[in-house]
């Protein structure tokens, strides 16, 4: 047992005349599957004969090894290779941390059977399958070979590719003597060239997509050439037919007196696992880029926040202690326009996160399209004049125009557009042109907004639908807002099927053309919804009205708003006291918060209409924080015939209420 390992010794076999040949398969075996050593082994049920090693200097030192613990033969490879009494027999005779074993190879009566082993801690253990069955493939190629069986040899063979048709590897190699490059059939699969195909050695590396992938391939060849040193390298090649195929390249070196005279290696297809792999990272790096997007978001939200928070808290203060009727006035005006802001800014983030997550729906009713613009005019007039800019407008159709969308976004669109041309215009003058005109299919609205400010140029209108960028600078350097608004502008017109068009010169200004597909409609089914105003005839009419709510200041607000026409209600504090009072006093209209303790909005309406509580041309109207709309379906659901959304706008509570005193006037005539 003490017998050291030579080489040159005879084995049971005649195959000491190939131990050259097994040192290299041994050796290659080592650089493909990243192990230490490689070892061939002849297995007797006395002892086993180390036939050949890839390294010399590493363990078995001896020539003559203990036999296995089991019998090799009677067991499957993978079996025999998860043996515990394997394990040990590998740890005590090979010094083995980790190892891999091949098949075992019949010649004759004997035994022989590959071994790979690590025998330091630490090393980067993988085990290819494909890999292994290859080596062993190779292994048996040189038995035969030595054995003159050529007709096995041309089965083992056949063998061989079908293991490479499986894997998806094939191999190749380069005889630099001989200038020549070999494919094996499976190569020739992958590459998409006829089986007839003979490889050129000045050509084949056209076949890797030029730029970074030939240019890598070239180095890590010249590389190997020049050193000696195996390369393992992922890069795309475009077929024959055109196709761009992900593969993994194995290549090895044989080196003869200081110079490289063969190349050989594995080539695989991975493009499948390759291009998972890249969807997966840019999956990941778009929920990092969210998930920074959030971060920002929150960080300009927070900063923007306080400006007209300071503003309310401060003016009321300052309201609070103030004797003077004209400037407390204006310091009223004051805190209402810094609650304005703050309240387009709550808007624009709710918007932002609405569209962005697919969940915004547009919500189209008939309207006066001349009307909205009108509004939309006189509250831009007062702002211009502040800023001493001029505000042209021109409206290009009949008074009476009305149109089938979402009066509320289109008017969004506008309203930012139109405070984005005023915060970047110092002087001049802001105009705005809405035209209707006949298409093909369906009349568009076009709208057009010009201003004299500051201007663009083609780098920063390039970023400018990215959100939180004002021009090529954060909207944090520039001045207040979010950066969110003309994001919002270009999904909004994206989702209503539109257009948006940006002409702008530097210090000239910036018209921004948009086009909107509208249905024109009846003018007589707009007229109720959007005319708020109301007649003094209707105000004598009687209402019995209940306003539920769990915080005292929305009831107040709301109460207060009634009270703008003489209109007393009464107070609930949740949905039960509600039911309660309905119980007691026949209501005409209930405004009715969802959010609730004790007994939810949705649940208090159940039962007060399930009960026949209200009155027989009543209506329950739904005020509240949660906009979703699996919210707004609940409240439809619920019975609820309309739907406002806090903070409530008196133009929308005198809307309610004129629905209901029309309501209650037609029953009184009837």
């Amino acid at each position: 047992m003490s017998q050291q390992f030579n080489s040159k010794e005879k084995y049971p076999i005649s195959v000491s005349s190939t131990v050259l040949n097994f040192e290299k398969v041994l050796k290659s075996g080592c650089d493909i599957l990243s192990m230490q050593q490689g070892i061939l082994l002849h297995v007797t049920c006395e002892h086993i004969d180390v036939i050949a090693k890839a390294d010399v200097s590493l363990a078995p030192n001896q020539l003559l090894l203990p036999p296995f613990p089991v019998d090799i033969t009677s067991l499957p490879a993978g079996q025999f290779a998860s043996c515990g009494e394997v394990k040990q027999w590998a740890e005590q005779n090979l010094s083995a941390k980790n190892y891999i074993i091949g098949r075992v190879h019949r010649v004759g009566n004997y035994h022989l059977v590959l071994m790979l082993v690590n025998s330091v801690e630490g090393i980067d253990f993988s085990f290819d399958k494909g890999k292994l069955s290859l080596l062993d493939n190779w292994l048996e190629s040189v038995l035969q070979k030595e054995r003159g069986a050529d007709d096995n040899s041309i089965k083992h063979a056949e063998l061989f590719e079908k293991l490479q048709s499986v894997a998806n590897i094939g191999v190749w190699e380069v005889d630099i003597a001989d200038n020549a490059l070999f494919w094996s059939s499976q190569t020739r699969v992958i590459h998409e060239v006829p089986q007839n195909y003979t490889p050129e050695l000045g050509s084949a590396i056209e076949f890797y997509k030029e730029g970074a992938d030939r240019d890598e391939i070239t180095r890590l060849v010249n590389h190997a050439i020049e050193t000696g040193e195996p390369w393992t390298a992922t890069l795309q090649i475009i077929t024959a037919k055109g196709n761009p195929v992900w593969v993994e390249n194995h290549g090895m070196v044989e080196m003869f007196e200081g110079h490289c005279v063969r190349l050989f290696g594995t080539f695989q297809n991975v493009d499948k696992p390759v291009k998972l792999r890249l969807e997966l990272e840019e999956r990941q790096k778009d929920a990092e880029a969210a998930f920074k997007e959030r971060g920002h978001l929150l960080s300009r939200i927070s900063h923007e926040l306080r400006t007209p928070l300071n503003g309310i808290t401060g003016m009321l203060q300052a309201i609070k202690f103030e004797q003077r009727v004209n400037i407390r006035e204006r310091k009223t005006d004051l805190a209402l326009k810094s609650a304005s802001r703050l309240l387009l800014l709550i808007d624009d983030v709710l918007d932002y996160t609405e569209i962005s997550s697919g969940e915004l729906v547009l919500k189209k009713s008939h309207f006066c399209v001349r009307a909205m613009a009108e509004e939309l005019i006189d509250v831009f007039k007062s702002l211009c004049k502040e800023k001493g800019l001029r505000l042209y407008a021109v409206l290009s159709f009949p008074e009476n125009t009305y149109i089938n969308g979402d009066a509320n976004r289109i008017g969004q669109i506008i309203s930012k557009l139109l405070h984005n041309a005023i915060k970047f215009t110092s002087r001049g003058h802001i105009s705005i042109q809405l035209t209707l005109r006949e298409a093909l299919t369906e009349p568009n609205l076009l709208i057009s907004i010009e201003d004299t400010g500051e201007g663009m140029d083609e780098v920063t209108k390039t970023s400018l639908f990215t959100p939180f960028i004002q021009g090529q600078k954060q909207s944090a350097i520039k001045g207040s807002g979010t950066g969110l608004g003309l994001s919002i502008v270009k999904q909004l017109v994206d989702k209503m099927d539109g257009e948006i068009d940006i002409r702008s010169e530097r210090n000239v200004g910036t018209t921004f053309d948009i086009v909107l597909p509208v249905t024109l409609t009846d003018a007589k089914q707009g007229l109720l919804d959007h005319d708020d105003a109301l007649p003094s005839s209707l105000l004598t009419i009687p209402l019995s009205i209940l306003v539920v709510d769990d915080n005292d200041i929305n009831r107040i607000v709301l109460t207060s708003m009634l009270e703008k026409y003489n209109f007393i209600a009464d107070e609930a504090e949740d949905g039960e006291v509600a039911v309660q009072k309905a119980r007691e006093k026949e209501y005409d209209l209930i405004f009715m918060d969802c959010a609730m303790p004790v007994l939810d909005g949705v649940s208090a309406t159940k039962v007060i209409l399930e009960e026949g509580l209200m009155h027989s041309q009543g209506s329950i109207i739904a005020v509240t924080a949660n906009t979703s709309e699996d919210d707004r379906k609940a409240c439809t659901e619920a019975g609820m015939s309309a739907f406002l959304c806090k903070p409530v706008d008196q133009r929308k509570v005198t809307l309610e209420l004129k629905k209901a005193l029309l309501s209650k006037s037609l029953e009184m005539h009837q």
